[in-house]
């Protein structure tokens, strides 16, 4: 199969070290999945649950399918086909001595998602606009996901948006959404502290 123009994989990675390790780590781990493709490591500093933990993103454009990356870092994907959390049992390892557990997910399409999030959007006349009241509502993007399409070329983008004065997220496809241009502040994240980047083959 072809692979798919857009391919991102993107990782939440827990660490084991102080504060001043970030960037060291950021650059290390980096290093770890730079054989894989083009990777950016973003280091969050220290974890709000637990200080001493470092919180760490990870985009990586694979050179390979996404699929086939995350299985040659060692994940399986459970019955769903989705990809479950990783968290040190014992003498395992994943990508670093040091990380404690991670999060991972895969987006593979044709195109990446046309929106955003945090940003507002106008709900279209359509169906399903209709049937909720919301024809010409703003609303903010909280995430975006395709249905079930075995082919990433044939994949189209969907999102969940919050439309205002509703606390419950909707779906609606790419097409039935037009930008406003505006954003929202939709989740608070602490600044990063340090950027790793490298190209990958």
């Amino acid at each position: 199969m072809t692979l798919a123009p857009y391919r991102c994989v993107w990782m939440n990675l827990w660490v084991k070290g102080p504060e001043e390790r970030g960037a060291g780590l950021t650059r290390e781990v980096a290093a770890a999945l730079a054989p894989l493709g083009r990777v950016t490591v973003v280091s969050r500093g220290p974890y709000w649950r637990t200080p001493e933990v470092l919180e760490f993103d990870v985009e990586l454009e694979p050179v390979s399918s996404t699929t086939d990356c995350l299985l040659a870092l060692g994940l399986r994907p459970d019955e769903d086909g989705d990809w479950p959390a990783w968290e040190r049992r014992g003498d395992e390892v994943f990508l670093h001595p040091a990380v404690l557990g991670a999060q991972v997910g895969e987006e593979e399409a044709a195109t990446p998602p046309p929106l955003e999030n945090g940003e507002v959007v106008v709900i279209l006349d359509g169906p399903a606009a209709r049937e909720e009241g919301l024809v010409g509502a703003e609303a903010v993007v909280h995430g975006s996901f395709y249905p079930d399409e075995p082919d990433p070329l044939l994949r189209r983008w969907h999102h969940q948006v919050m439309p205002e004065g509703r606390e419950t997220l909707e779906p609606f496809e790419s097409a039935g959404l037009r930008p406003t241009g505006r954003r929202s502040v939709i989740a608070e994240r602490p600044e990063a502290v340090d950027v790793a980047r490298a190209g990958g083959a």
